[in-house]
């Protein structure tokens, strides 16, 4: 009788983790292909299979819905019990899903009926997109500096600036391609790829090279703090025997090498003050045997370190098998942070393209700024609940749970002060006749709890 629910119980388990692998490995598929321009190039009968561009459009935007309501119900259903912010949160980005969800299929629609589509509705994606992610990197960034602020853990501070980095990378994107829409008309039609290519001009040269750089400037930035953190979680895990170090090194450095290699030839240029195009160099040697490969590689750096920043939080989460919520808003933030470098490349959204290119792909970054800041957020007020994780984070994965044993006792430490602070309040509003204490001496008391709470956080981590 008792094997029964045991494999009942691992059942569920396994299509549990095969419906999230599912779900990444599909994201990640439907932004790569969503925005590629050589496949969009593709004419339709030198295709595998004989579809258009625009009935590939449908496509991607009926599986990014798909997508979209899988996650928002998994990100709904995480056990976080009497939060309003997790409520409110989930109002916000609902609604801003919806909308991006609506221009999608109002693009289809209009061009199934008229042959052409509003450029309004593009950019309704845009922004909506973009303002999500910034407002959930904006509070996950102010988060994490408040947990610092409590607790000064270095990668507590690394995240916070990979948040805030990653937020001036929206802001940017949305005023760069403000730019770029005053060069696209109002209808969008049907045109060749030749004159999509011709038709590239701008309105403001200065300006937009100014913004792409900058652009470029938070991308490096986010990315390599987010690599640097990263290494620090998964040091302890797979640096442990002769072939977990030579996993770690290779997914530690792979990464690395393709980010840098989009960059490192224009940053030696730039440091010389000379105005060299890398990827036109490239274009021009494209007979170069294995250029094709190469390219793709390049190509998908973002995808390949999103795919690596998200392993460090499931890693995290396999290693507490008997804390089944706090490994599900782990598995949400691993989520959030594969899908947030992977969809962030505003490339091809320069191309006033028929059916739009990237539509889908920057669709998915103000969803996955949500998954961040919710995972993240329920994983420390889980954490700092439950006593029986702080017990598992000291056995069983010991200096990797740095990050976690930080950001939970820091949120237990905020929550005692805001709940002292109530009694406060309520002490003085009810203005007890009987009590002697003067404002300064419940202050006093107030300073007095805070101070064991302190005391007590610095005994725990010597533990």
């Amino acid at each position: 009788m008792s094997a029964k629910p045991r494999k009942y119980w691992d059942s569920n388990q396994f299509i549990f983790k095969l419906a999230i692998a599912l779900v990444c490995i599909s994201s990640i598929i439907l932004i790569i292909i969503s925005s590629n321009l050589d496949l969009f190039c593709v004419p339709m009968n030198n295709r595998a299979i004989e579809i258009s561009n625009v009935e590939l459009f449908f496509i991607y935007s009926a599986v990014f819905t798909i997508i979209n309501f899988f996650l928002l119900k998994f990100s709904n259903n995480i056990g976080i019990y009497n939060l309003k912010i997790k409520s409110y949160a989930f109002i916000v980005i609902l609604i801003c899903q919806l909308i991006i969800m609506s221009s999608l299929f109002g693009i289809y629609g209009q061009i199934k009926l008229s042959a052409f589509y509003y450029n309004s509705l593009l950019y309704l994606v845009i922004y909506t997109s973009l303002s999500a992610s910034a407002f959930f990197l904006g509070i996950s960034g102010a988060q994490f500096l408040r947990w610092y602020s409590h607790d000064r853990n270095y990668l507590v501070l690394i995240y916070s600036m990979v948040m805030l980095s990653l937020l001036c990378n929206s802001v940017i994107a949305a005023v760069y391609l403000s730019q770029v829409s005053s060069s696209h008309p109002d209808i969008l039609k049907r045109i060749s790829c030749s004159v999509m290519m011709s038709a590239l001009s701008n309105a403001n040269p200065n300006l937009t090279n100014f913004l792409i750089n900058l652009y470029d400037i938070t991308s490096f930035i986010s990315f390599i703090l987010a690599w640097i953190a990263t290494i620090f979680i998964l040091k302890d895990y797979l640096n442990t025997n002769t072939k977990n170090k030579f996993i770690y090194w290779i997914i530690i450095i792979l990464p690395l090498i393709f980010f840098l290699s989009k960059y490192e030839v224009r940053l030696y240029y730039f440091s010389n003050n000379l105005d060299v195009d890398f990827s036109s160099f490239i274009r021009m040697n494209s007979d170069i045997f294995g250029y094709k490969i190469f390219e793709i590689i390049i190509n998908w750096n973002l995808q390949i370190g999103g795919a690596l920043f998200g392993v460090a939080f499931i890693v995290i989460a396999a290693m507490l098998p008997s804390v089944k919520r706090q490994r599900k808003t782990l598995i949400l933030t691993g989520i959030g942070m594969l899908l947030l470098f992977s969809s962030k490349d505003i490339t091809s959204l320069n191309y006033s393209s028929y059916p739009p290119l990237g539509a889908v792909s920057i669709g998915f970054i103000g969803l996955a700024s949500y998954l961040v800041y919710i995972g993240i957020y329920g994983t420390a007020r889980l954490s700092a609940s439950d006593k029986k994780l702080g017990a598992d984070l000291r056995k069983k994965i010991e200096n990797n749970s740095d990050l976690l044993r930080s950001i939970a006792l820091s949120q237990n430490q905020i929550e005692t002060e805001k709940a002292v602070k109530n009694i406060m309040k309520l002490t003085t509003e009810r203005e007890i006749e009987d009590t002697s204490m003067s404002q300064e001496e419940i202050k006093q008391i107030v300073n007095e709890v805070i101070s064991e709470i302190k005391l007590s956080k610095v005994n725990g981590k010597k533990q």
